[in-house]
């Protein structure tokens, strides 16, 4: 998935909240919501910030057939990112589940 514009990493917020309308709802606080990763924010003003992530989650699915997937990258308070510029990337992997 790719949004056209990047958030501003300096905008006072360390972490924010990928919510994914694809994901069995996971326990977040005292609520469950379809919670995808917490992703910190780090690097220097005008620096393009990366992410990877050696061991991926595997997280159970809501549906198993889909066209489309919707992402939402939230802070805190629950308010949108602010985005201002340049992209964001977001790379899903999906494995078949291995019953035991």
């Amino acid at each position: 998935m790719k949004s056209e514009f990047v958030a501003d990493a300096w905008s006072n917020f360390s972490v924010f909240y990928v919510y994914c309308d694809l994901i069995s709802p996971q326990i977040v606080g005292d609520t469950q919501a379809p919670l995808l990763r917490i992703v910190r924010t780090k690097g220097q003003d005008g620096e393009t910030i990366s992410q990877y992530y050696d061991r991926p989650q595997y997280l159970p699915l809501v549906r198993h057939s889909f066209e489309t997937i919707q992402a939402e990258l939230r802070l805190n308070s629950g308010d949108f990112v602010p985005f201002e510029r340049g992209k964001v990337i977001i790379v899903l992997h999906f494995r078949i589940r291995q019953i035991l």
